[in-house]
């Protein structure tokens, strides 16, 4: 009888635990796939924000419960922008659809050139489960840079504007954001538009 209720409190530990544990990392930032945003930014078009991050690393720990976690930031990046979070030693596919030029002959000669779809996969190369092993969509959209956390930042057609790497407090996060999710990048530079920010964060 003592074994059964030891066993039960201690079942009940672990669930308020992990219940717990599940709050606390609850973002109220909003993230989606990658092919959910894309999906999304040709309906309604708005800039893409991807964060980049691994399991292993501390500082984007830090990011996602300090920056993201933040109501103010989350509130901006949600109405701003399409979230992505992406895991760069992650095993999922990553699906993006490309136009090229098609062309179309009669008789050997050249009647039209026009658009057609062609569908571009990412894959982790390495066996599942396989430690530290780069994703080809973290190696392609960093350039094999390969720094966690990278920020990028995507225009609502899919040409990226800037990869900003490392850890960003969420007041230094907020010009980023701004710069990008009103924007003013399409107008003037980083360096022009930061001399006349105003933080409200």
């Amino acid at each position: 009888m003592k074994t059964t209720k030891s066993i039960l409190l201690i079942l009940s530990l672990l669930l308020v635990s992990v219940c717990s544990f599940a709050q606390e990392h609850k973002s109220p930032t909003k993230f989606m796939s990658f092919e959910e945003a894309v999906a999304a930014a040709k309906k309604n078009p708005k800039p893409i924000m991807i964060d980049i991050y691994t399991q292993w690393c501390g500082p984007c720990k830090l990011m996602t419960k300090n920056t993201f976690g933040d109501e103010k930031v989350a509130k901006y990046l949600n109405d701003n922008f399409y979230c992505v979070k992406f895991d760069a030693e992650g095993f999922d596919t990553v699906r993006l659809e490309v136009m090229t030029k098609d062309t179309v002959r009669e008789k050997g000669k050249i009647v039209k050139i026009q658009d057609k779809p062609f569908i571009i996969k990412f894959v982790n190369p390495a066996p599942i489960g396989t430690p530290k092993s780069p994703h080809q969509f973290a190696s392609s959209i960093l350039d094999g840079k390969l720094m966690y956390p990278s920020l990028v930042f995507l225009s609502a057609n899919i040409n990226r504007l800037e990869i900003k790497p490392g850890y960003l407090t969420p007041q230094q996060f907020e010009p980023v954001i701004k710069f990008y999710g009103s924007g003013a990048y399409q107008k003037q530079s980083y360096e022009d538009f930061s001399k006349t920010f105003t933080p409200t964060f």
